[in-house]
């Protein structure tokens, strides 16, 4: 019987061993501002977002504290009618998940509560919040659907593409 509690014993320690030996996922440091800049060339004219906000207005928008934040970019357009918006966050160091939760609870405000005009709606719904270890972004952008026979559906899905496209452009800074 103490021969099977030691090798019971043994084997934990062993795991435990293990375990903490699994290398992390490191994240690479990425400059917020070269991924600002592909996201914009990308969309070209179709990037809306041209309002800097300040961090008291992330934090009005958003309830993100300032003290959870290292560096930002974040963007609105300038003609309220427009809801494209772009956050970039560098959260401090294990901050990241603070962060997430704040733009999420943004996100489905948005999408559950928020008054929005009709032409708005997929774009809306189709808002985005990715994460790379301490770095957040929120993606409510691209271009609109221009066509005139397009369903509901159709234009969801278009939306969808279009912040795949910029969602598709971050992760590249990640790999």
């Amino acid at each position: 019987m103490k021969k099977i509690f030691g090798l019971f014993l043994a084997m934990i320690m062993m795991t435990s061993f293990l375990g903490g030996c699994v290398p992390k996922k490191e994240v690479k440091i990425v400059d917020l501002k070269e991924v600002h800049a592909a996201v914009k060339e990308a969309l070209g004219e179709d990037y809306y977002a041209n309002r800097e906000l300040t961090v008291e207005e992330i934090k009005d928008l958003t309830g993100i504290k300032e003290e959870d934040i290292e560096v930002f970019i974040a963007e609105v357009p300038m003609i309220s009618v427009n809801v494209d918006t772009f956050i970039a966050i560098k959260a401090k160091e294990g901050k990241g998940a603070v962060i997430e939760d704040s733009l999420e609870k943004h996100r489905k405000f948005l999408v559950e509560e928020s008054l929005q005009y009709p032409m708005n709606m997929p774009k809306v719904n189709s808002a985005k919040v990715v994460r790379h270890g301490d770095y957040v972004f929120f993606l409510m952008l691209g271009k609109y659907d221009d066509r005139q026979e397009a369903t509901e559906e159709e234009r969801l899905e278009f939306a969808k593409a279009e912040v795949k496209k910029v969602e598709d452009i971050i992760n590249k800074f990640f790999e």
